[in-house]
């Protein structure tokens, strides 16, 4: 039986909640903690805000292809996708935003948005990830995303443990997981934040997103 994307994204996810728990529970320490926090911003920085969502999805900028080849490792190991499958969905959010086609589905219940549920049939049209297709990284690291993943979560448990890997890189996922789904579902709620630009839609700032991540609860503005 072939398991579906959101069966492979889901069971990693809940695999390093579980590990991250388990640590919590057997040999917390203010010290690991703030380790986790460190790393997870960094991934943040890097993986998610510099190369998926800036520079992958928006294309706000350019760098050499070597660089893009390192800012790589740090956005595989959060568990968004890979650069074509963040991509795709980032794109076309924007593109149809809070309205059917929306496949971060902006009206729908709130655990569907955070569980990156999408609406029946949903597919990534080829022409929002066509300059992503020609560049065969993005090819590669999309067709073993998973496999990759999987690999690095084995590695951290052999070399690290599982106590340190809890608080490392299962700390990191869970972190900008919770931190992705606030921005998802409370940037677009509007009576739990602010508007001041009309984007014909329901992007929203929210203080809270923003004091969590540090910069995505800006997201109307975002939009705009």
């Amino acid at each position: 039986m072939k398991l579906s994307f959101h069966t492979k994204l889901l069971s990693l996810i809940l695999i390093n909640i579980a590990i991250l728990v388990y640590a919590v529970i057997v040999d917390f320490s203010w010290d690991k903690f703030l380790v986790g926090f460190v790393i997870a911003k960094i991934f943040a920085i890097l993986g998610s805000e510099s190369a998926l969502h800036r520079l992958w999805a928006h294309r706000s900028y350019r760098i050499a292809r070597w660089k893009e080849y390192i800012l790589h490792i740090f956005a595989i190991p959060l568990l968004h996708g890979s650069s074509i499958t963040y991509s795709g969905i980032h794109r076309q959010h924007h593109a149809y935003s809070d309205t059917p086609k929306d496949p971060h589905m902006g009206s729908s219940p709130w655990y569907k948005v955070l569980f990156f549920k999408m609406p029946n049939g949903f597919q990534i049209e080829s022409k929002f990830v066509a300059d992503l297709l020609k560049q065969p990284i993005h090819k590669w690291v999309h067709k073993y995303y998973f496999k990759i993943n999987l690999s690095i979560l084995v590695l951290c448990l052999i070399i690290l443990g599982t106590v340190w890997t809890g608080f490392t890189l299962s700390f990191m996922i869970a972190w900008n997981f919770i931190g992705a789904g606030l921005t998802n579902i409370l940037g677009h709620i509007p009576k739990y934040g602010k508007q001041p630009y009309n984007n014909g839609d329901n992007s929203t700032n929210n203080l809270f997103v923003q004091s969590y991540s540090w910069n995505e609860g800006l997201h109307n503005n975002h939009h705009k």
